[in-house]
C-alpha cells in the first residue's frame, strides 16, 4: 500500500495514516475508553468530509449495561458510524439494540443516545453540522487579544456549550428491541432501496432526510470487472470508504490500488475512474450526489414510459441530481 499517496488513507496502518497523535477519552475508573485518530478535516458550511478512525474500548467489568452509558444528544450534529469489528449495545430513543460488525449506526440531531461496547470496536465515523457554535471561536479571539480576560467567568460563560455539539443528559429508560426494529442501525443488506446494474448493486443505506437534508449514504456492491468513468472535471469532491474488496483507482493521472478499510479522497475537478479487482463494498461518505432520487426516476421511467429512457433523458437526470459518473462498464 502506498502510504505517500495523498488520495489514499489506509485505516489498517493508523501509525502512518492518522494526522497527528491520537486523542483519548477515559472511563470513570481511569481506563482508556476510546482512541481517536483524525483522517480528514471538516469542510464548508455543514462541516462535511470530516472522518475519524476510532477504537472504542470494551466497557470494564462492573459497569451496568442496563443503565444507559454515555447518555448524550446533539443539538444539530449528525453522525454515521461503521461498526468494523466487535459489537455494542446502542441505546437510542428509549430502545436498546445490538449492533455488530457489518452494521452502520446513523445518529440524528436531537436523539437521546448512548453506547455500551461489548468488545473493542473499530468505530469509523463521519459527521456533519457538529461545529455549530461560533461563540467558542469569538471568545477565543477575545482571549488572544486580551489575555488578561482569559479567566473571566463572565466571558467563559458565553461559550459554555463549547465548540463540539455533544451534550450530556441523564440516563434514560430503554426496552430491548431486535436490531432490525431499530431504525438507527443500518446494514447494506437492509437498504431503503436497491438498484441492480451489470456488475454493481446500488444500495441506498441512509436517505437524505435522515441527515437533515444535507447528505445521503449510498453503497455500491461491485463485482470484479466493473468499471466506472467520471465526467472530465467532476465539480463535487468525493470521499469514498472501501470497506472491503480491492479496487484500482485513477485520480488525477495517478493509478493506485485500495483494499479493505481504506478511505479514498477524490478532490473536485480531478479526473477519476475505477476498475474493480475483487468483490467490493464501497460508500460515498460525502453524500452530495442525489443517487436516491436519480435512481428512483430512472426506474420510474423504465417502468411507465421506457421509450423515454434515452441518453438525452439520462444525461438530463444526471445534471439535475448531480451525478458525476459519465459511464459504467462490466468486463465479466
Amino acid at each position: 500500500m502506498d502510504n505517500k499517496n495523498e488520495f489514499l488513507f489506509d485505516l489498517k496502518t493508523p501509525e502512518t495514516t492518522w494526522k497527528g497523535p491520537p486523542a483519548h477519552s477515559y472511563f470513570p475508573n481511569g481506563q482508556v475508553s476510546s482512541t481517536v485518530g483524525s483522517i480528514t478535516a471538516a469542510e464548508g458550511e455543514h462541516g462535511l468530509y470530516w472522518c475519524l478512525d476510532s477504537v472504542m474500548h470494551k466497557n470494564p467489568e462492573g459497569m451496568d449495561p442496563n443503565k444507559t452509558p454515555m447518555p448524550h444528544f446533539h443539538w444539530k450534529g449528525y453522525e454515521t458510524f461503521f461498526v468494523d469489528s466487535g459489537s455494542l449495545y446502542l441505546y437510542i430513543d428509549g430502545m436498546r439494540a445490538l449492533a455488530k460488525k457489518g452494521d452502520i449506526v446513523q445518529l440524528q440531531a436531537g436523539q437521546s443516545q448512548g453506547m455500551f461496547f461489548l468488545d473493542d470496536v473499530k468505530w469509523r465515523g463521519t459527521y456533519h453540522d457538529f461545529f455549530t457554535y461560533p461563540e467558542a471561536g469569538d471568545v477565543g479571539r477575545v482571549k488572544r487579544m486580551m489575555p488578561e480576560l482569559a479567566d473571566d467567568p463572565e466571558l467563559n460563560a458565553l461559550s459554555t456549550r463549547g465548540f463540539m455539539d455533544s451534550n450530556p443528559i441523564e440516563p434514560f429508560l430503554c426496552k430491548e428491541v431486535p436490531t432490525e426494529q431499530c431504525s438507527a442501525i443500518k446494514n447494506p443488506n437492509r437498504p431503503h432501496a436497491s438498484y441492480e446494474f451489470p456488475g454493481v448493486s446500488m444500495r441506498i443505506v441512509v436517505e437524505r432526510w435522515e441527515n437533515g437534508g444535507v447528505k445521503e449514504l449510498d453503497c455500491a456492491i461491485m463485482e470484479p470487472g466493473f468499471t466506472a468513468q467520471w465526467v472530465k472535471y467532476p465539480p463535487i469532491r468525493e470521499l469514498f470508504y472501501l470497506r472491503s474488496g480491492k479496487v484500482k483507482f485513477t485520480i488525477g493521472g495517478k493509478e493506485f490500488i485500495a483494499d479493505d478499510e481504506c478511505v479514498i479522497n477524490a478532490p473536485r475537478f480531478l479526473p477519476r475512474s475505477i476498475e474493480v479487482l475483487e468483490k467490493s463494498e464501497m460508500y460515498d461518505l460525502g453524500g452530495q450526489p442525489y443517487w436516491s432520487l436519480f435512481l428512483q426516476n430512472i426506474e420510474s421511467i423504465r417502468h411507465y414510459d421506457p421509450s423515454r429512457l434515452t441518453k438525452e433523458t439520462i444525461d438530463g437526470l444526471k445534471k439535475r441530481f448531480k451525478i458525476q459518473i459519465e459511464s459504467i462498464g462490466f468486463k465479466g
